[in-house]
């Protein structure tokens, strides 16, 4: 597994924490849309967690499991 998804998303999340830190303290336009900007990436960077996740379950674990 990538650890380098974890810490895109780690780092990501730290992002979105300022940019929603900004939002709830300027509810202005330019704030919603970089808090906004923030969630998507997570979202895609969840997905990309989640298939290499998938796929390292299936390719290693779920072998083993059948077997026993």
């Amino acid at each position: 597994m990538s650890d380098d998804t974890q810490d895109k998303l780690v780092q990501a999340y730290l992002e979105y924490f300022k940019a929603n830190e900004w939002w709830e303290q300027n509810r202005s336009y330019r704030a919603y849309y970089a808090a906004q900007k923030q969630l998507r990436l997570i979202k895609k960077l969840v997905q990309k967690r989640k298939q290499e996740n998938h796929d390292y379950f299936y390719k290693h674990c779920f072998k083993k499991t059948r077997e026993e």
